[in-house]
């Protein structure tokens, strides 16, 4: 093998293994110095990211129930196999962990001491964020603290994005920000809505992290969907779909990379919405409508997860008991069964990826030195290959 990877091409070489799974380039980092070279360069890793995006064969569903986590691929899922349960990089001082987000490959999870990790479940490489304590200097306690990760595409950086609501009357908050790459935390200027889901974590579309907020913790005041934008660090209000009850409960999530919302209409059903063009409003369109069985108890809160089938299906978690795959063709509706799941969970989209907590936004100066060097000695040895006609 050794000797058939040093015969070809470079361009070859990368062409071949950006089409490759994960955990089969990870094997062929074995195979030789300059294949393991290409497999961990910054640009490799990029392109393979690129081409996960393309296919749901990369997504793999992550559950998490009281301290356990348990995962499987999207489409042993659809084939009903069975889910393992995974080792986590984290120690659990009581029955219970948060996942706080996943972005391109990289998921991040808590503890209750609030040891937070980084972590990327396909190359089981971690990075251990420094504890940042809440500021609670102003006579006051919070009440809500959530989450959001996503990717700076300007930075090269992932981030963590944490939301503090304190217990204050006007609403006080407190923001504050991780940088993977400065491994540091920083303050931001507070922001000024209030937050109305205090167990949901941030969704993140085309560079924003999502929440649904109110201007003020009063019944009945309307929902907004409130972005934080990494680009100029501060929030903004999205526009929601025209004509739409913004009292209703709602959810947020992200199908197919589009931001999509779900409403709960009461006891008429539930509503799902995709934004198609991120930021236009009238790219909202509404993708599906469950309605509400006569019978069985409400549906509660609905959140698709994936496109399944060529993207004939969706695949919907409903209400942290049920998945459930829909139809958009036919509007039937069939209920997946997981073999050795408990009766509740919390579930999670992660990519597959070669994308790490190390080299994520680039190398030290030596792993970039020595990367360049084997590309320089591949393209030499490619042009006299090509231009002598020797074998070397």
């Amino acid at each position: 093998m050794a000797e058939l990877a040093g015969d070809l091409p470079g361009e070859l070489v990368t062409e071949i293994l950006d089409r490759l799974p994960v955990e089969s380039l990870l094997r062929c980092r074995s195979v030789s110095k300059r294949w393991r070279y290409i497999i961990d360069s910054r640009e490799f890793v990029r392109s393979h990211l690129a081409r996960s995006f393309e296919s749901t064969a990369n997504l793999t569903l992550f559950f998490r129930h009281s301290s356990s986590l348990y995962c499987i691929d999207l489409t042993s899922l659809l084939r009903h196999g069975g889910v393992a349960e995974m080792n986590y990089p984290l120690m659990c001082y009581s029955d219970q962990i948060r996942i706080l987000g996943s972005c391109n490959g990289l998921l991040c999870i808590s503890n209750a001491a609030d040891d937070v990790v980084v972590w990327n479940p396909a190359t089981r490489k971690h990075k251990f964020l420094p504890y940042s304590a809440v500021d609670v200097r102003r006579s006051s306690v919070f009440s809500v603290c959530v989450y959001g990760f996503g990717y700076d595409e300007r930075r090269d950086d992932y981030v963590l994005l944490r939301l503090v609501q304190l217990v204050t009357e006007p609403i006080e908050s407190e923001v504050s920000i991780y940088s993977l790459k400065d491994n540091a935390w920083r303050r931001l200027k507070d922001m000024p809505y209030s937050l109305v889901y205090p167990r949901k974590m941030g969704v993140f579309v085309c560079g924003h992290l999502h929440w649904i907020m109110t201007r003020e913790l009063v019944s009945d005041s309307a929902n907004l969907l409130v972005a934080f934008d990494f680009r100029i660090e501060n929030f903004k209000v999205v526009d929601q779909p025209e004509g739409i009850d913004n009292t209703l409960d709602m959810d947020l999530s992200v199908l197919g990379g589009c931001l999509c919302l779900s409403i709960n209409r009461n006891h008429m059903g539930v509503d799902v919405w995709i934004m198609k063009e991120y930021g236009l409003r009238d790219s909202w369109s509404k993708l599906f409508s469950i309605p509400q069985p006569e019978v069985a108890r409400p549906l509660g809160f609905v959140r698709p997860l994936a496109y399944a089938e060529n993207d004939r299906r969706v695949l919907v978690r409903q209400d942290s008991k049920n998945l459930i795959l829909y139809d958009l063709e036919t509007k039937g509706m069939e209920r997946v069964d997981i073999n050795g799941m408990p009766n509740s969970f919390e579930a999670e989209i992660c990519l597959r990826t070669l994308v790490s907590v190390d080299d994520y936004g680039g190398y030290t100066k030596k792993k970039q030195q020595e990367a360049e060097e084997i590309n320089n000695r591949t393209k030499r040895d490619d042009f006299l290959s090509v231009g002598f006609k020797l074998v070397l």
